[in-house]
């Protein structure tokens, strides 16, 4: 029955209007007969927004598992969500809900689950997301997508989403520092009426100093954003008195990479970016040891390329050994327009996933590269790692993802 209803559902879309997606994971293995499908292979030809949509529906109707069906609706819905239409996004995120309880599997479910209710916020129903999160048993788990679901609040302006959402998870002394951090994200105009001096009491109040540190900068981000220059000069002032109390190469290397990657993602001048940024060089430079370097990569790459350093943010790959943490860290990367110096590491790197073992794992980890090549824009790059991956529902979700880059 619930066959026969996707079926209805997936047909009326692809005969009524062009749809929109972006990606997320794989739960079945990939086996021999899972391999790029005829949809996809000549979609991938010469694509097209509306091939690539039909090509990922089409691969839905055919297959025949439903976690895969899910997965691929999914990702159609991140695509029709991003480009305006999100009626019809909430609308294939419950059918992909429905497939995914079709396979009986209370794991599985959650698991789909966890993709399907931030996306649910991002769509701006944090009360239907909420509620799907009340279907996790597993509390770590739980507390992961309570906290991508007060993302999405706060990316849409949501401030007393943020909190209703932050207050369920298990532990309440670290949902106040998410808030912090996320307040500094969303729009302005959600910020009026903040309580900074409450908010300043529980800073400086923490227990430890690298805590106190940085929750100084977070309120100096949030000052600048409310447009209060004064507060925001002498938070940081009271931010650089407090820095020497901080003890440890890697403690330090971290908080001023926080600091700077803090400025950079709430769009502060670039005096302060720049600062901050330098600041961050100069006790990052000072860190021995592959994973010490490897954390220090994750948090000041983006502001590496950011700043005109490309480069440095490409040498920084040298710090991570595995293939996937490899591509998770160039997909954070910006190219700022000029996307070659990436697009040549991400194609090396597509060379490296060939050599790794099992499909399934090429694919989770070309998807990850996807991501990157979406977000800068890079269309040719994009086709081509969709063009090696070896699943046909993989490549139909990739697919789905890069519609809305194509015309």
């Amino acid at each position: 029955m619930m066959k026969k209803i996707l079926l209805a559902t997936v047909m009326l879309a692809m005969n009524s209007t062009t749809l929109n997606s972006p990606a997320t994971a794989v739960q079945i293995p990939v086996t021999t007969e899972h391999r790029p499908n005829d949809f996809t292979v000549a979609c991938l030809e010469a694509p097209t927004r509306d091939c690539a949509f039909s090509a990922a529906l089409k691969t839905v109707i055919a297959e025949e598992f439903g976690v895969e069906r899910a997965k691929v609706l999914i990702g159609v819905s991140r695509s029709l969500i991003k480009t305006g239409k999100i009626q019809q996004g909430r609308e294939y995120l419950m059918v992909a809900l429905d497939e995914a309880r079709s396979v009986n599997l209370s794991l599985v479910t959650q698991g789909k689950i966890s993709e399907i209710a931030p996306l649910l916020a991002r769509a701006g129903d944090d009360a239907g997301a909420l509620a799907l999160v009340e279907e996790i048993t597993n509390p770590t788990i739980k507390d992961r997508v309570l906290y991508k679901i007060a993302e999405e609040a706060a990316a849409n302006g949501m401030v007393a989403d943020v909190r209703v959402a932050l207050r369920q998870t298990s532990n309440q002394k670290r949902a106040f520092w998410r808030e912090l951090s996320l307040l500094a994200r969303v729009p302005k105009a959600a910020l009026v009426g903040l309580d900074m001096e409450a908010m300043q009491s529980k800073v400086r109040g923490a227990e430890f100093q690298e805590l106190k540190y940085r929750g100084l900068i977070q309120l100096a981000v949030l000052a600048d954003r409310m447009g209060r220059p004064g507060d925001r000069n002498a938070l940081i002032a009271e931010a650089d008195e407090l820095f020497s109390s901080l003890v440890g190469m890697n403690l330090r290397a971290n908080a001023t990479a926080d600091r700077a990657r803090n400025m950079f993602d709430a769009g502060m001048d670039d005096a302060f970016v720049n600062a901050s940024y330098k600041l961050a060089l100069l006790h990052g430079g000072k860190l021995r040891g592959q994973d010490a370097l490897a954390t220090f990569a994750t948090k000041i790459g983006a502001v590496d390329a950011a700043t005109g350093n490309l480069e440095i943010a490409l040498d920084r790959l040298e710090n991570f050994e595995e293939t996937d943490k490899k591509a998770a860290y160039l997909a954070t990367l910006r190219g700022g327009g000029d996307n070659s110096m990436l697009a040549a590491r991400a194609r090396d790197l597509l060379v490296e996933i060939a050599e790794m073992d099992g499909a399934y794992e090429r694919d989770l980890v070309r998807l990850t590269l996807l991501e990157g090549a979406l977000a800068n824009v890079d269309l040719s790059l994009a086709r081509q790692i969709i063009e090696a991956i070896e699943d046909d529902d993989n490549q139909a979700f990739g697919l789905a993802l890069m519609a809305p880059l194509l015309d």
